[in-house]
């Protein structure tokens, strides 16, 4: 234990809002150069190219974790975390969606469309265990998120998280095992398996910027981390993994104040509608403007803040819908 008091649960980290938008960006700028050929072929790439951008998703998956952690240490129920989720993710993915197929059902790239039934499919957010096209393909991310809430509400509701480490621990055995053992590919994905070890950043981050353990506790655990991701991962995400336990054991420690900065916290407000909008609407808009024989540095940017825009738009429709609908005291607590 430290001696500091510790840090109370609804104390905001800054921090992990100007990650999500640094993160977002990324994304967006991996999509719309070294990925855009996959999606749309026949696109000229820009200069600017951001060729491992989509590693933003991994550090979305670590912050939601520590997120997670403070948020189920104010929600008085399951019900109430539920509900919480649900309202936070919701309306955005629900408005993106509508923006979506509007746009790819009227400007295309056609072979990005879906049906009507498959729109409606896409509504409860569980595309990767219905089997539904996506009417997005950046929404794989979303089922993993809403994956993680229900197992980690689970651990809270049976005490786990009274011991992180045994949680992270039992995580990363199982891991193991179907690294090592012949196993279903829906049983992994229900597991998170392939993603366990970027949400165990943000898990084990959070009781040393909490104060509850000191960094120099957790070297064991984070040691065993590296050691299977190691084993069952590749170079990069090796690197990768190392880099972002750096990150997140900084920013708990308090030594990465220099994120909280202006441009980077507006980033993080309008990431989650960032990331939802960008992709098949970019597609669309940069496709357009190098038909017309827009360069691809040009079409890049103009979607970029064309996103941005309509991000910021989406983000305050959305938050103005929640303001008309106040829930319950307890449950405002529990949103984050």
């Amino acid at each position: 234990m430290v001696g500091t008091a510790p840090r109370r649960p609804a104390d905001r980290l800054r921090e992990l809002d100007a990650l999500r938008g640094l993160a977002a960006l990324a994304v967006v700028l991996y999509h719309y150069s070294h990925f855009i050929q996959f999606m749309v072929p026949g696109t000229a790439l820009p200069h600017l190219q951001l060729r491992w951008g989509d590693d933003g998703v991994k550090l979305f998956f670590a912050i939601s974790a520590f997120a997670m952690l403070a948020t189920l240490e104010r929600t008085p129920t399951l019900g109430a975390f539920a509900q919480a989720r649900a309202r936070r993710l919701l309306p955005e993915y629900w408005l993106a969606m509508i923006l979506t197929g509007i746009v790819a059902w009227t400007l295309g790239p056609t072979r990005l469309a879906v049906t009507p039934l498959e729109w409606l499919a896409n509504l409860p957010l569980m595309q990767k265990l219905t089997g539904v096209p996506m009417v997005d393909g950046v929404y794989w991310t979303l089922n993993v998120e809403v994956i993680f809430y229900a197992l980690i509400a689970i651990m809270w509701r049976i005490g786990a998280l009274r011991s992180i480490e045994r949680l992270v621990l039992g995580w990363l055995a199982v891991r193991l095992l179907c690294w090592l053992l012949p196993t279903p590919g829906w049983l992994q994905f229900v597991l998170l398996t392939e993603h366990c070890i970027w949400f165990a950043v943000g898990l084990i981050a959070y009781p040393v910027w909490r104060g509850t353990v000191r960094w120099q506790d957790q070297r064991l655990l984070a040691a065993a981390m590296l050691g299977v991701q190691a084993l069952t991962g590749g170079l990069h995400g090796t690197m990768l993994w190392v880099a972002m336990m750096a990150l997140f054991l900084g920013i708990a420690t308090g030594r990465l104040r220099g994120l909280d900065h202006p441009l980077l916290l507006w980033l993080g407000t309008i990431s989650y509608p960032l990331y939802l909008v960008h992709a098949v609407i970019g597609y669309a808009i940069i496709a357009r403007l190098q038909a017309a024989g827009i360069g691809a540095d040009i079409a890049q940017l103009v979607a970029l803040a064309a996103m941005m825009a309509l991000a910021v738009v989406v983000g305050r429709v959305c938050d103005a819908a929640r303001a008309r609908a106040k829930p319950a005291p307890r449950l405002r607590e529990a949103i984050l």
